[in-house]
């Protein structure tokens, strides 16, 4: 058996290919005609394990009832995050979405950073061959994300009743504008589209009882 640290660089070694891949893949265009099912996915990490874990929740559109749910946890360090960026959760959330049974109409993705050029939300759409949209919480966009070939890619976006406005990306096979449209569509009571705070929520109490399992618990 390959020791865990030749394991690691070949995993990096292929993470970094991938990145190349997709910054070359990354497409701009309207985004579906029809949206019948919308996949959230967030995610939350185990530092003192060294653990992710990912949620992805499929809801209706525009009906916003959850279908189904998907959910995973696998070995990733602080130190292949600092070195990768988001690239390295790539591989988990493609295997999450993998085991929902049906297939999204559009992906939307809690960003975790927004200091590179390609956004999260980007290399999930490339790898799973759906539109993608990207979200954070915070309602301003860094120069990087502004613009995508001389198209605006990313901005704030009000949402009715809150103050704060969030942030909507363009992540692949969509606009800024249809990806405005569709988060807006799925907020209710919270500022957060219902997508993105349902996986949130599960995926934290996930993290929650695993840690007290695997870390705290002995």
């Amino acid at each position: 058996m390959p020791r865990r640290d030749v394991v690691s660089d070949l995993r990096t070694l292929e993470l970094e290919k991938l990145r190349e891949r997709v910054a070359a893949r990354v497409k701009r265009k309207n985004g579906p005609k029809r949206v019948r099912r919308v996949v959230g996915v967030d995610l939350a990490m185990s530092p003192k394990a060294g653990r992710v874990h990912v949620c992805a929740s499929m809801l209706s559109f525009p009906k916003l009832k959850v279908l189904e749910e998907a959910i995973a946890t696998d070995e990733l360090g602080e130190d292949a995050i600092r070195h990768l960026g988001n690239v390295a959760f790539v591989p988990l959330i493609q295997n999450v979405l993998k085991m929902l049974k049906r297939k999204p109409d559009i992906v939307m993705i809690r960003e975790v950073s927004l200091k590179e050029e390609i956004p999260l939300a980007g290399y999930v759409g490339v790898i799973s061959g759906r539109p993608s949209m990207g979200i954070t919480a915070r309602g301003t966009t860094p120069r990087k994300l502004a613009k995508w070939d001389n198209v605006k890619r990313s901005g704030p976006v009000k949402i009715r009743g809150h103050a704060t406005p969030i942030t909507v990306i363009a992540g692949h096979l969509t606009s800024f504008a249809d990806a405005s449209r569709i988060a807006k569509a799925c907020c209710t009571d919270s500022r957060i589209p219902e997508p993105i705070r349902g996986a949130g929520s599960r995926v934290r109490a996930w993290e929650r009882a695993w840690s007290d399992l695997n870390v705290y618990g002995r």
